[in-house]
């Protein structure tokens, strides 16, 4: 834990090790010059260790889970993390996690007071109102304080173990869709006045894309000629921080899509408006000003013109489902589906969509009748006739 170090004639640097930097992940060190002989430098390096040994000792026996949680954030969170997860991670550790458990010390939290916690929060979570928190918000808690825990156990060794490791963290139920008819959209878009509203709506069921994708998309992303747009980053909007422009998070966000030519004509009709403007971002969906969209606003937005024809039980995103279940009935393959959607895995695609699966199916059996020799269908084999037999 402790060295010394030859400085000159008589003179001695004491080095103490005293844990890991979370930030590098390198080792911490605390350093005293001493103007003494190597055996004097070595009782004064001891009484030094002792000391540190102690105060440490004490200090770790003794932090609340409320102190580390503080520490924590400061020290790994707003270095590593994006800037959105982390503000999302202080919402979780300052409203839900240091008002429920932050009292306790550090070194006593066991799963039980876990498991008591996010049974609590299911029935009655909410800041704002009664009622619970739905099963992935407390899986995020879960997960959140288990990363934190897992710091304190492995590069900070205040704790022995990860008491959150041996929790379940509860399983969110599958999200139920709910795709617009070809009546229903055809009722939205009617009613809608507003130019900029009109295209984005029907953009987005035109090509799936997710609110950000669509928000960020520039014109200098779009392929006029061979009508095909590049999906290459998104935008999100932080708290106190204004509209954030970032990369795909996955590398299966970064795509390209064919679309038709109705969404074409628009885009170009956007586009030469933009040039009137000469707006510096050149983004294509916009006010009629040129001046950004807000994320949040256009899922207000929505929501409004939904309520005035009665179908306010969807949501914005309903538009992607809306999109991915088209496709699927008209039997495109649902490999191309997840490449325009970006998910990651053909496997997402197919568990979100399974309700659309079976009619496929369906239609395979029909084209594999076609495809194969129907003469010989059509006759029922020998073996399966009734044979008289003698006794």
């Amino acid at each position: 834990m402790a060295h010394l170090r030859k400085k000159g004639k008589k003179k001695w640097q004491i080095v103490l090790n005293v844990g890991i930097n979370p930030k590098t992940g390198r080792k911490k060190r605390k350093t005293k010059i001493v103007n003494a002989n190597k055996t004097k430098a070595k009782k004064v390096m001891h009484k030094l260790a002792q000391k540190y040994e102690n105060e440490d000792y004490n200090s770790n026996i003794n932090m609340t889970l409320e102190k580390y949680l503080n520490k924590w954030y400061k020290e790994y969170c707003l270095d590593n993390l994006a800037p959105k997860t982390y503000n999302d991670y202080k919402g979780v550790i300052d409203k839900h996690l240091i008002p429920a458990l932050g009292s306790l010390k550090l070194q006593n939290i066991k799963a039980h007071h876990i498991i008591k916690y996010q049974s609590d929060k299911l029935k009655n979570g909410r800041i704002r109102g009664e009622g619970g928190l739905s099963k992935r918000s407390v899986q995020k808690h879960h997960r959140i304080l288990s990363k934190a825990l897992t710091d304190a156990e492995v590069t900070y060794e205040f704790i022995d173990s990860n008491p959150c490791r041996n929790v379940k963290a509860p399983s969110p139920d599958q999200p139920e869709i709910n795709p617009f008819s070809k009546d229903e959209m055809n009722k939205i878009l009617d009613s809608i006045n507003e130019n900029y509203l009109y295209a984005i709506i029907y953009a987005a069921r035109e090509t799936g894309l997710r609110r950000g994708e669509l928000l960020a998309l520039k014109f200098k992303d779009v392929n006029f000629s061979e009508q095909e747009i590049y999906i290459q980053r998104s935008v999100e909007e932080i708290r106190g921080e204004g509209l954030n422009y970032k990369k795909p998070k996955n590398d299966s966000s970064y795509r390209n899509i064919y679309i038709k030519s109705k969404l074409i004509e628009i885009l170009r009709k956007l586009k030469k408006h933009h040039l009137k403007i000469s707006h510096a971002d050149n983004l294509i969906f916009t006010y009629k000003d040129g001046s950004k969209i807000r994320p949040d606003y256009i899922t207000k937005k929505f929501k409004k013109t939904l309520r005035k024809i009665n179908l306010g039980e969807h949501r914005f995103h309903d538009l992607r489902h809306t999109h991915a279940t088209e496709l699927l009935k008209a039997r495109v393959h649902p490999k191309i589906v997840q490449e325009r959607l970006g998910h990651a895995k053909i496997e997402t695609t197919l568990n979100i969509y399974s309700h659309v699966i079976p009619s496929m199916q369906k239609d395979t059996i029909k084209k594999l009748e076609k495809y194969q020799n129907k003469d010989h269908d059509a006759n029922i084999p020998h073996i399966f006739i009734n044979k008289k037999t003698s006794h």
